[in-house]
């Protein structure tokens, strides 16, 4: 009998130490993916942060060939959003089809930087230090200055293999204008500020490719 419940023990002992030995080890498996999980999220973060720095070269240059090599050509309106007082311009989108080609883009380059607020991607760039995105998701920005009525804000968000460039306006409510009667418009009003602009990229694990630029107000 005695011998019975000392084998019984060494069974129950040997179990439980097969068990511990399991968890261990399953422990172990799952540190390790994590940790997997881990260098390869980091890794796609440090290209897409040297994506954005060669994006932040390209525009600074504000070489109109450089800035072209961005886009693939041609491309539909509808995914650029170029909008320009230009007659000129617009027959040609017409005979198009609605879409831009290289050399349209580059022909009347300096009204299309303005539609779409090239000159303020280099202040995005300026205002945000993209590195921090190896720790954070998004990054944003406000410029607030007291005695401007709108102020510019920026932003940066990776998301779903998505990179999206924000940058637009709006009002400063802490703007002191001068006065106004009841059916004058404030400098400061939203109809007024409000504008904003998105640059939205894919990333394909290796390179930043344009997919579309949206606007709102």
């Amino acid at each position: 009998m005695r011998q019975n419940l000392l084998l019984l023990t060494i069974i129950g002992i040997l179990l439980s130490c097969n068990q511990a030995d399991k968890k261990t080890a399953g422990q172990e498996i799952t540190t390790v993916a994590q940790l997997n999980d881990t260098i390869a999220t980091n890794s796609e973060q440090q290209i897409i942060i040297a994506e954005l720095k060669r994006l932040q070269a390209v525009f600074s240059t504000n070489d109109k060939e450089k800035v072209a090599d961005i886009f693939s050509f041609p491309i539909s309106n509808e995914k650029l959003g170029i909008y320009i007082d230009n007659d000129n311009f617009n027959e040609q989108l017409a005979k198009n089809n609605n879409r831009v080609t290289r050399s349209m883009f580059i022909s009347f380059y300096q009204d299309i930087s303005e539609s779409l607020q090239i000159d303020q991607l280099n202040q995005l760039f300026k205002k945000l230090h993209v590195e921090n995105l190896i720790t954070k998701e998004s990054l944003e920005h406000k410029a607030i200055i007291k005695t401007e009525p709108c102020y510019h804000f920026y932003g940066v968000k990776v998301e779903n293999k998505l990179v999206t460039l924000t940058l637009g306006t709006n009002s400063n409510k802490g703007f002191k204008g001068k006065t106004v009667s009841e059916d004058e418009i404030s400098e400061n009003d939203s109809s007024i500020c409000e504008y904003v602009i998105w640059w939205v990229f894919k990333f394909d694990g290796k390179q930043l490719q344009l997919k579309e630029i949206s606007a709102a107000g």
